[in-house]
């Protein structure tokens, strides 16, 4: 074989070798996407699992049920910690929808239908929704407040009764 011969094989196995570079490249990024993917979900179930923890703790959980059943009897600072946990919770559901307009993260659905009555199922929580008037919350979408807003404000109360009868 001539130089020049070689010379033209050795541009074609060149060639093959980029191609191939840049095919991996594109599926180490996609592999990237799933990871980052999953490391959202991830992250929002477990701020909704601390959530949720928090829930049941021994310094909250009674503020959260004198918010259930005598919203009225709440004092200042109980106002204050009930607001901020459903402004925790708020703000979970902004992310995750920010992300699901972006094609991200398509949570956001789960987390307002499945898990909202948890937070929003008692008239306080009801009443702070209506007043924090989250429609004007950039990236929060429209179908979230009907969403919560449809939620029985009674569903708490309700859910634990049900639990009392059974024991």
């Amino acid at each position: 074989m001539r130089f020049r011969e070689w010379n033209e094989i050795a541009e074609l196995v060149g060639i093959a070798a980029i191609v191939a570079s840049l095919v991996f490249v594109g599926m180490q990024m996609q592999q990237d996407r799933v990871h980052a993917r999953a490391e959202l979900g991830a992250d929002s179930f477990s701020n909704l699992a601390t959530l949720s923890l928090e829930l049941t703790s021994d310094e909250f959980a009674p503020i959260f049920a004198k918010a259930i059943e005598e919203p009225g009897e709440l004092t200042t600072g109980e106002k204050l910690q009930v607001n901020g946990y459903l402004e925790a919770y708020t703000y979970l559901i902004l992310r995750d929808c920010y992300l699901k307009e972006r094609e991200v993260f398509v949570e956001c659905e789960i987390i307002v239908r499945e898990y909202g009555s948890k937070f929003f199922g008692n008239r306080y929580a009801q009443s702070w929704w209506k007043l924090r008037n989250a429609a004007d919350l950039t990236f929060m979408p429209g179908w979230v407040g009907a969403a919560i807003t449809a939620i029985d404000p009674d569903s708490s109360i309700k859910l634990l009764d049900a639990l009392q009868q059974k024991e």
